[in-house]
């Protein structure tokens, strides 16, 4: 992600996400129209993207455009950023990035008719690319507030570290604990436990991630952090009915345990 300037006005962070993900929408359709024999449309390219090599690339841009900056500049630059998460949600934002999606589809040349016409199949297209990029944008704003949190620490070269862990494991696949447990169960039991404070983490993102690095379900090897996310903030009732009659065996048997 470039420095960019538009009209002679700073961008800040979200609106420089919005441009990315505008130009990898564009050329991942080039490709897919125009070398259609090496790029077969898929369908999870984005969710993939977005949460990787995009995420990736932004904590990178944090840490290398606050090099040239001073505390004050730093601080302003990314509080202001910030701030954008709130005035800049993607269900606000949608017209805009569309627009400019058409927009940059026609560069250098001008678009034949306005983004409001632009057809089915641009905009069925446009809006899956939307999707994934609004079920992910909570990942920026964390990791934003990360780095801001990390700056008024004063240890900022924590985002390089953040950034090569990202690497090393996607390099380095992890031995997943098999459970018999579905999606929606481990996502009520990590609930649980968050809830109550026995796990300390800074961000749900953290929790999600750590369950899809760590664990398999009984149904299948990969479970997504998305998958745990939706779960997790809307519990499934039957899920909770499961727990809950196993919270009452494991009080049952600590009972039993003390008194041996």
């Amino acid at each position: 992600m470039e420095f960019i300037k538009e009209t002679e006005r700073e961008v800040f962070l979200v609106e420089e996400l919005e441009l990315r993900i505008i130009m990898e929408a564009d050329m991942y359709k080039r490709n897919c129209d125009d070398l259609w024999e090496q790029y077969k449309f898929d369908p999870e390219y984005f969710n993939s993207f977005i949460q990787g090599p995009l995420l990736s690339e932004y904590i990178q841009t944090i840490y290398t455009r606050s090099q040239p900056l001073n505390n004050n500049e730093i601080n302003k630059w990314l509080t202001i950023s910030l701030s954008q998460f709130k005035t800049h949600t993607p269900k606000v934002r949608y017209e805009y990035m569309k627009e400019q999606f058409w927009k940059q589809y026609w560069y250098p040349n001008f678009e034949p008719k306005p983004y409001t016409e632009m057809g089915e199949m641009f905009t069925r297209y446009f809006d899956h690319v939307f999707k994934w990029y609004e079920k992910h944008f909570h990942i920026f704003q964390e990791a934003t507030e990360q780095a801001l949190e990390d700056f008024k620490k004063g240890y900022f070269g924590s985002f390089a570290d953040f950034n090569r862990a990202i690497n090393q494991q996607e390099e380095k696949p992890k031995n997943k604990l098999k459970t018999n447990l579905n999606v929606k169960e481990i996502a009520y039991l990590f609930r649980v436990l968050f809830d109550e404070g026995i796990i300390d983490a800074k961000h749900k993102t953290d929790v999600f991630n750590f369950i899809s690095e760590s664990f398999s379900s009984k149904k299948a090897d990969d479970v997504s952090p998305n998958s745990i996310k939706n779960a997790f903030d809307t519990p499934d009732y039957n899920a909770m009915d499961f727990w809950h009659t196993k919270f009452i065996h494991f009080a049952q048997k600590v009972k039993k345990d003390k008194e041996k």
